[in-house]
C-alpha cells in the first residue's frame, strides 16, 4: 500500500507546484509610502462614560412592578377585530373563536 501511496503523492503535487508563483507580487514586497498622512494619536480618559451607581434602599416591589406594567390603553390586543385574524375563527367551531387549547 506504501509503495502505491508515494508515487501517487508525487504525480499530485507536480501539477501543484507549477501553479505556485516563482516571486512575491511588488505590491506586497513594496516597502511602505513616508508621505501618506497619519492622524495623530489621542488620548482619553479611561473613566469616560461611566456612570455612579451608589448604594440605595429598597423599595417596595409592588410599586416597582407597578412602574413597570402597561397602561390600559397603552396598547395590546384589547381594541382588535379577532375575527380578522387568521385561525381565529375556523369553519365548524361554531362561530367561537380557536384558543389553541387541545
Amino acid at each position: 500500500m506504501l509503495t502505491f501511496l508515494r508515487p501517487a503523492l508525487a504525480l499530485t503535487a507536480l501539477p501543484l507546484a507549477a501553479c505556485v508563483p516563482t516571486a512575491a507580487p511588488g505590491w506586497l514586497i513594496a516597502p511602505a509610502d513616508p508621505t501618506v498622512a497619519v492622524r495623530a494619536p489621542r488620548s482619553s480618559p479611561v473613566t469616560a462614560g461611566v456612570a455612579r451607581y451608589d448604594v440605595v434602599d429598597p423599595k417596595d416591589w409592588r410599586d416597582l412592578n407597578r412602574a413597570v406594567t402597561p397602561k390600559s390603553g397603552s396598547g395590546g390586543m384589547e381594541d382588535m377585530d379577532h375575527s380578522r385574524m387568521p385561525g381565529m375563527n375556523m369553519p365548524g367551531t361554531g362561530g367561537k373563536r380557536d384558543t389553541g387549547g387541545r
